[in-house]
């Protein structure tokens, strides 16, 4: 795609499950920055290889930054596009990267979302899983089925597709969700990550957040921004602190996120990543385009 399209094209931030060689290359070559300083800072380290990235309470920041700076390097701090998104923890940089947030502050709040995620999944161990083939009524069968056999919490997290649904809840449904769609043909994933988000057992960590959402001073976006909550546009700070609020239980809704993000001019969307799993996603089928830019020289 030549440098004008790329500047028409939307740019949409992943989840945690992203290339983790390609974002120790990114905060490696961006050590300088105040964001990976801060970072760095935090964690105790010095380079990125030292990064415990298995942990939710490390990987979220680390994606969240890479994230950032990925764009960053492609479109500069003050670039415009039709509109911009992000799927689970990259609704954040999406606010970030079109001003809605600062990055800083943006920062600080990663590491809150990953020790909420972690106290949660301490106290009542949990887990997602992905599952991918199944219409969505045998989703909706082998997870009542898991519940019942149980006596578990199990819910919808996240709905990337028709045929692509993540599933949260306790371990021991979650491990057992999926073994009953891979008995049905699924291709099943779970997930290595901490915290039942986009889930009502993080209810009982819901007041910590709020708290932590609020202390955010948010501004009207540079760039439109659409919510993988409830696939609406913003384009003024009002109402973000709730948005982000409720983000903690409710679903990722990616696929009318990305069918949006269409109706809002975007006419291909661009995976800030580092990594390819938005396009990954997309394959399956989107209502936008994902594309690859040409390659910049530094990571």
């Amino acid at each position: 795609m030549s440098q004008h399209g790329a500047e028409a094209a939307g740019v949409a931030f992943p989840g945690q499950a992203i290339d983790r060689r390609a974002v120790d290359a990114i905060l490696d070559a961006h050590g300088e920055t105040a964001l990976v300083q801060r970072l760095f800072g935090r964690l105790g380290v010095t380079r990125a290889a030292e990064i415990d990235f298995a942990d939710t309470r490390a990987g979220q920041p680390c994606t969240y930054a890479a994230g950032l700076l990925s764009a960053w390097r492609r479109f500069g701090e003050h670039a415009d596009h039709p509109v911009t998104l992000g799927h689970s923890l990259g609704e954040m940089t999406a606010l970030a990267y079109a001003g809605a947030i600062d990055p800083l502050d943006g920062l600080d709040l990663m590491f809150e979302l990953g020790l909420v995620g972690y106290e949660q999944d301490r106290e009542r161990p949990s887990r997602l899983v992905v599952l991918m083939g199944l219409d969505p009524s045998e989703v909706d069968w082998v997870c009542r089925l898991a519940i019942a056999d149980t006596r578990g919490v199990l819910e919808p997290s996240g709905f990337n597709g028709p045929a692509q649904t993540i599933l949260c809840g306790d371990a021991k449904a979650a491990q057992l969700a999926g073994d009953l769609a891979r008995n049905r043909g699924a291709v099943v994933r779970l997930l290595p990550i901490r915290g039942a988000y986009h889930c009502s057992l993080m209810a009982e960590v819901l007041p910590r957040w709020r708290s932590a959402v609020e202390r955010v001073r948010y501004r009207d976006p540079r760039v439109p921004v659409v919510s993988s909550v409830d696939a609406r546009r913003r384009v003024t700070a009002d109402g973000l602190a709730d948005l982000l609020t409720r983000w903690l239980l409710l679903p990722v809704r990616w696929s009318d996120a990305v069918a949006a993000a269409g109706e809002a001019g975007a006419r291909a969307l661009w995976d800030a990543g580092p990594g390819d799993i938005l396009r990954d996603v997309a394959r399956r089928g989107s209502a936008v385009p994902f594309v690859r830019l040409d390659p910049l020289e530094v990571p």
